[in-house]
C-alpha cells in the first residue's frame, strides 16, 4: 500500500489510523477532480478535429476500446453505489467505518468515469453506440460489448456482487472483490489504460489523454482496497478461522473463471479490427499475464497455476478467431433496433 500521510487528528467513531481511513482521505485529496472543470480548460475541439482525421479502421479501435470502458465503469458504478457499500459493513470484515467510508470515494470516483466517458464519447465521436432509451436507468450496454465475452465480466460482476451483498459471506466477498478490483479494475482497466497512454503516438486526443491521468489514479487506489481487503480475509482463513475457510480457492476459481472472456477484450481491440494502432494481441495478452502473475501470486501468495491461464485464453483465442466480429455486433445492433418499437409503445 502506497504511503500516506498519518493523521493529527483522532476521532471517537472514525480510527484516523486506519489504512483504511487513510485511503478514504487519500482519496479526498486525490479524487476530486472536475469533469466539467477538465471539459471547460481543455475542450473537445482538438479530440473532434483529431477524430476526423482519423481513418474509419482507427475510429473503430478507439470506439471498441472505449466502449469496454463506458460499459464497465458504468457497471461498477452501479454496483458500487449499492451492493458494494453494504459488503464494507459486513460483520465479517469487523463492521468497520472507515471501510464504509472508502466506499462512498470509491462511488464517487466510478460514477465521474462514466460522466466522462460518456459525454466525451457523445460530443466526440456520434450517438451510434447510445441505446439509452431501451433502459434509461442505466443503458443497454454497448454491441461491440454485448456481442463479446467482455459482458460476461460485467454479468459475473453483477452476480457476485449482489450475492455477496445478500449473504456477506466472507467467501462469497472474497469472490466478489477478486472480480471487482483485481479482474475488472486491476486487469482490464490497467491494459486498457496502457493502450490509451499510446495513442498519443497516433492520434491527438489531449482531453482523453489528461482524463485518463486522472481515471488511471482513481484506479489504483481502488486496486489497492481490493488487495487488502483480500489479504485481511486470506489472512482470516490462514489463521484456521472456520467462517473463512474456502476464500483462497474462491479467490482462485473466479480468476479461472473470469480469464477466458477478460481476453475477448483484447482481441475485440486488436486483432478483431486489424489493429491499425499498432496496439498488438500478443503485448495485450503477456501485459495481463505480468498484472495476474504480479496481484494474484506476488501480492496476495496465491498459487495460481500460469500454465493453466495461458492455456484457457489460448483456448478461448482458437474460438474467437473464428468470429465475424462486425456480424455479431450487426446482430446486436439489429437486435437492439427491433426492441426500439416496443419500448415505444409500451410492449403493446
Amino acid at each position: 500500500m502506497s504511503q500516506v500521510l498519518q493523521s493529527d487528528f483522532t476521532g471517537q467513531r472514525v480510527d484516523t489510523g486506519s489504512k483504511w481511513y487513510q485511503l478514504f482521505q487519500k482519496g479526498v485529496e486525490l479524487g476530486t477532480w472536475n469533469v466539467e472543470k477538465l471539459f471547460d480548460e481543455i475542450g473537445f475541439e482538438q479530440d473532434r478535429e483529431s477524430w476526423k482525421s482519423l481513418s474509419q479502421d482507427e475510429r473503430d479501435q478507439i470506439r471498441y476500446l472505449l466502449s469496454g470502458f463506458l460499459d464497465g465503469e458504468r457497471e461498477v458504478a452501479g454496483d458500487a453505489a449499492t451492493n458494494l457499500q453494504r459488503i464494507m459493513g459486513a460483520p465479517c470484515l469487523d463492521s468497520n467505518t472507515e471501510k464504509e467510508m472508502y466506499m462512498t470515494m470509491l462511488t464517487l470516483t466510478e460514477h465521474k468515469h462514466t460522466q466522462f466517458l460518456d459525454i466525451y464519447m457523445q460530443e466526440v465521436m456520434d450517438d451510434r453506440d447510445n441505446y439509452n432509451d431501451l433502459d434509461p436507468r442505466r443503458g443497454t450496454r454497448i454491441p461491440v460489448v454485448q456481442a463479446t465475452g467482455l459482458g460476461e465480466v460485467f454479468e459475473h460482476q453483477g452476480l457476485l456482487t449482489a450475492k455477496a451483498a445478500s449473504t456477506l459471506d466472507p467467501v462469497d466477498i472474497a469472490k466478489a472483490a477478486a472480480n471487482y478490483h483485481l479482474n475488472v479494475e486491476g486487469i482490464l482497466a490497467r491494459v486498457g489504460a496502457s493502450a490509451i497512454s499510446r495513442f498519443p503516438q497516433r492520434a491527438n486526443l489531449p482531453l482523453l489523454n489528461y482524463a485518463f491521468k486522472f481515471i488511471s489514479t482513481d484506479e489504483g487506489r481502488h486496486i489497492t482496497h481490493g488487495v487488502e481487503l483480500l489479504k485481511e480475509l486470506i489472512a482470516k482463513e490462514r489463521a484456521g478461522k472456520p467462517q473463512f475457510q474456502g476464500v483462497e480457492k474462491g479467490i482462485v476459481d473466479t480468476l479461472y473463471a473470469d480469464v477466458p472472456y477478460m481476453a475477448d477484450f483484447g482481441y475485440m481491440f486488436t486483432d478483431a479490427l486489424d489493429d491499425p494502432l499498432g496496439l498488438d494481441f500478443n503485448e495485450v495478452l503477456l501485459r495481463g499475464g505480468n498484472l495476474i502473475d504480479g496481484m494474484y501470486n506476488e501480492t496476495l501468495g496465491l498459487d495460481v497455476d500460469y500454465m493453466q491461464v495461458i492455456s484457457v485464453v489460448r483456448d478461448r483465442y482458437v474460438e474467437i478467431e473464428e468470429w465475424d466480429l462486425q456480424k455479431r455486433i450487426d446482430e446486436r445492433e439489429q437486435h437492439y433496433q427491433r426492441k426500439r418499437p416496443v419500448v415505444t409503445d409500451g410492449g403493446n
